[in-house]
């Protein structure tokens, strides 16, 4: 008898955690994947927008846009390098550039940091992609790190624009 009770007691156990793998599936198909993990995309939210709009640009559609050079030395780098990669200010077209004054850049890791849509537009930022011609991976900061050019300005030589250099950008919230 106690070995018939052995035997419902594990084919519970085995329902409970078939059906505790179910419920597991089921939500993560709920879930809305995270953009700009392993794909290279990033999730660009409008929050000037009444509901916002969310859209994730996809690598394919960042590698499409016209690639532009920033020859520079970082804090973070060992002598001149050279970053490859997309204005942001084409980014903005491509999402529709609606009179943003503000950009919340959101790395992988959470850090976040507000920057000036001028900034942008003043000293031709990039999301670098490319490093010294190759692609960036995680562990070179990719695939996409904000780069300014330091070097050009003596303006950019202050610390604050240091702090803007964001790595592993995942999210970018226009304000």
């Amino acid at each position: 008898m106690a070995e018939g009770l052995n035997v419902v007691a594990t084919g519970r156990k085995f329902l409970f955690f078939v059906l505790l793998a179910g419920v597991g599936a089921f939500v993560a198909a709920l879930t809305p994947a995270r953009a700009g993990t392993a794909s290279g995309s990033i999730l660009v939210r409008d929050a000037l927008a009444t509901p916002p709009i969310e859209t994730v640009v996809s690598a394919e559609q960042l590698e499409a846009l016209q690639p532009h050079a920033i020859v520079t030395r970082t804090e973070f780098t060992d002598g001149e390098i050279r970053f490859e990669g997309p204005l942001v200010t084409d980014l903005l077209k491509l999402v529709g550039n609606r009179g943003w004054t503000l950009a919340r850049l959101t790395a992988a890791n959470d850090y976040a940091i507000d920057i000036p849509i001028t900034d942008f537009q003043a000293y031709g930022v990039i999301l670098a992609r490319r490093m010294d011609g190759r692609e960036l991976s995680r562990r070179d900061k990719g695939p996409h790190w904000l780069m300014y050019p330091l070097d050009d300005f003596e303006e950019l030589q202050d610390p604050v624009y240091n702090n803007r250099l964001i790595w592993q950008v995942v999210k970018i919230e226009l304000r």
